[in-house]
């Protein structure tokens, strides 16, 4: 099956997940009717594997083209500050639902990014979700921003499973899952290799650090041409 052919289906696919995440908001708002716990509880447990087959299928079409010699970024001045508020607040209702805390502390330095903020949420929509699937309920997301004499760096930090020290070194490579096979969430392996890309188009690059057990930390590092 050639590319082109494989984008058309994936593209199609995602049109009705996406209808049928949207009924099921709606029903969850309460505006077509009140519901039982029972089934509040039920549509809320359906929310979670659309949203990882959304992304799922834009990651699919996301990663063929970047894989595109002739893609160009489209820079623009962006305020780092409006970039992490608008992507938290996309994020608000499913961490709600498992009663977790995603936040950033409020300190980015007054710092103005020149990036492609098509591909910069694209960045952090994956390492805030992956960070909500390996999280358990009652956890918590962290984003926070430190200067690093160079540039700045960015920081998503979760206080879930962590990944295993032999996986660190494979995450960022296509199709790798650092969970093992029999605890393996839904997703296509590209998420942290579409991260990998978009950071190295930026003249940037992105790092893990992560305690088993305990959490992990991704470092996103933008060099002193992208920070305003």
């Amino acid at each position: 099956m050639s590319g082109d052919a494989m984008q058309s289906i994936v593209h199609d696919l995602r049109t009705p997940i996406t209808v049928i995440k949207g009924n099921l908001q709606l029903l969850l708002s309460g505006v077509m009717g009140q519901m039982s716990p029972d089934q509040l509880l039920l549509l809320r447990r359906s929310i979670s594997p659309l949203e990882d087959l959304i992304l799922m299928t834009e990651n699919l079409l996301q990663s063929a083209t970047l894989e595109k010699d002739d893609l160009k970024l489209k820079l623009e001045e962006t305020d780092l500050d409006k970039l992490l508020s608008d992507t938290i607040d996309f994020y608000s209702i499913p961490f709600k639902q498992r009663e977790m805390e995603i936040r950033w502390d409020g300190n980015t330095f007054g710092t103005k990014l020149r990036v492609d903020v098509f591909w910069m949420k694209r960045v952090l929509n994956n390492l805030i979700w992956n960070a909500y699937k390996f999280t358990p309920d009652h956890g918590k997301v962290l984003i926070y921003a430190r200067l690093n004499g160079k540039g700045l760096d960015l920081v998503v930090e979760d206080n879930g499973r962590g990944i295993p020290a032999l996986k660190l070194h494979s995450v960022f490579e296509k199709f790798t899952q650092a969970s093992p096979m029999t605890d393996r969430k839904l997703g296509s392996g590209l998420g942290l290799w579409i991260c990998k890309r978009v950071l190295e188009m930026h003249g940037g690059s992105i790092r893990v650090e992560s305690d088993e057990g305990k959490g992990s930390r991704f470092i996103l590092s933008f060099p002193s041409s992208c920070v305003l």
